[in-house]
């Protein structure tokens, strides 16, 4: 016992030495992570990324507008966008800095404005053009990820940056900007707008000549049963004189002499019954105007229905075809606008002290062979093609010397995997899900992945 008691005594001893040493091990860490922390500097801040452009840039898509509604489309709700993806691929550091300007829905005009800038640059340029900047922020109120001065548009913006940030030494190093999706919207958008007129008015049109006809045959039946009453009534009177009524003849034998006279009344007098057509036809007419209007209208719109319906794949090929050549009778204009305007951005950015990399992001096509059957707008990869190779020379040359990114080439590819794939995974074009009742597409805005490989393609294109 005295063994055990003794030998336990020992370990005893040998343990609280051992705590010991741990709370001496303890103090002593907890001394030397001040002097650890202390050591460690936050990392410091030395350039700038600037990101300019529409929705694609801010990140936007409609689902993610639907979700985010109740919190006042709070901007930490679309960090989803190209400009995010590329900013966290370059920043592994942590010594770049975002600043994103992006808005949803900017044109090439809107990102220039309609302030005094504009003024300066039409001076030397007067096919410049602008218009009010962002009204997704100043018209509808809502956030952007970083705020513009008061009444300041993208480009105003910008030129302060360049500027403000080279002062505090984070000089903007690299500028990402895609513009020109809006402008090639809207010039859909009217265009089809102007084709359904057109349509619409052709329909209008074939159904209001068969109601017109249709009301006209209802008021000659009308008219001619008139002047067959009369030519009755003159036909009974003949008929009396000659047999002396029904009682005398018998009423089969006088209605067989009524029918006689009449055919020989209207023999005799053809052209005078002729002639009371058309007086009856509008004595009737004025007499029952408004009657006659509501079954025109309701005849019309049976009419342009049942057209419609039957003529559906025709009127969608010709409207088709309408819009094709609009299209592209309209945009070599466009076009040369968007590329205009864009690079009087990227010159007035460079002449306010920019030295950096100016990527140029190309857009793809939504229109494209989304669902696997044909272009949604035939010839739209065409056409976006030659906006590409237009802006792709021009921003190349002299002082731009931009970075152009053909981010068509990388969704709208023939090539494995599909364009159908990459615009069913990569855009929201086959999102027909909803939230709350609230449709989240089909919408042209990248999804989550997709902005990741727009990216990803402007890495691997434009490498610093």
């Amino acid at each position: 016992m005295q063994a055990m008691n003794g030998s336990g005594g020992v370990r005893v001893r040998r343990l609280w030495r051992l705590v010991g040493c741990v709370a001496a091990l303890v103090a002593l860490s907890a001394m030397a992570v001040p002097s650890i922390a202390a050591a460690k500097k936050p990392v410091k801040v030395k350039e700038t990324y600037l990101a300019l452009g529409d929705s694609l840039a801010f990140g936007y898509s409609q689902q993610l507008f639907n979700e985010n509604e109740k919190l006042g489309e709070n901007p930490t709700g679309f960090e989803h966008g190209y400009a995010n993806d590329y900013f966290n691929i370059v920043n592994k550091k942590g010594k770049i800095q975002l600043v994103n300007y992006g808005c949803p829905g900017e044109t090439s005009a809107s990102l220039i404005g309609n302030g005094p800038l504009l003024a300066e640059l039409q001076a030397s340029n007067p096919s410049i053009t602008g218009e009010a900047p962002c009204a997704y922020h100043y018209t509808d109120g809502l956030p952007l990820h970083t705020e513009y001065g008061a009444g300041e548009s993208q480009l105003e913006a910008a030129v302060k940056t360049v500027v403000t940030e080279a002062a505090k030494g984070t000089p903007v190093k690299a500028i990402t900007m895609d513009i020109g999706a809006n402008d090639q919207l809207h010039l859909v958008e009217k265009i089809e707008a102007e084709v359904k007129t057109r349509q619409t008015n052709k329909v209008i049109g074939i159904a209001t000549v068969e109601a017109e006809q249709a009301v006209a045959k209802h008021v000659e039946t009308i008219a001619l049963k008139e002047i067959e009453a009369f030519v009755i009534e003159k036909a009974e009177e003949q008929a009396y004189e000659e047999t002396g009524g029904p009682e005398v003849v018998g009423l089969e034998a006088f209605e067989a002499k009524v029918g006689e006279d009449a055919a020989a009344y209207e023999a005799a007098h053809a052209n005078e019954l002729a002639a009371m057509l058309i007086p009856d036809e509008e004595t009737y007419a004025g007499e029952h105007g408004a009657e006659l209007a509501a079954e025109g209208k309701k005849d019309g719109e049976i009419f342009a229905y049942e057209y419609e319906t039957s003529h559906a794949k025709e009127l969608e090929t010709e409207g088709n075809e309408v819009a094709k050549a609009e299209i592209e009778a309209e945009a070599p204009a466009l076009f040369a606008q968007i590329v205009t305007n864009s690079g009087a951005v990227i010159e007035t950015l460079k002449s306010a002290g920019f030295h950096g990399k100016f990527i140029f992001v190309g857009t793809y096509n939504t229109y494209g062979n989304d669902y696997g059957t044909g272009e949604l707008l035939p010839g739209s990869n065409e056409l976006l093609a030659a906006l590409s190779s237009a802006e792709k020379s021009t921003f190349k040359k002299g002082a731009l010397k931009a970075c152009f990114v053909d981010e068509q080439t990388l969704f709208n590819t023939e090539t494995e995997p599909s364009e159908t794939e990459h615009m069913e995974e990569w855009t929201n074009m086959a999102n027909f899900t909803t939230f709350e009742g609230k449709k989240n597409g089909p919408d042209i805005h990248a999804t989550p992945l997709g902005y990741e490989k727009m990216a990803e393609y402007i890495k691997s294109n434009c490498r610093f």
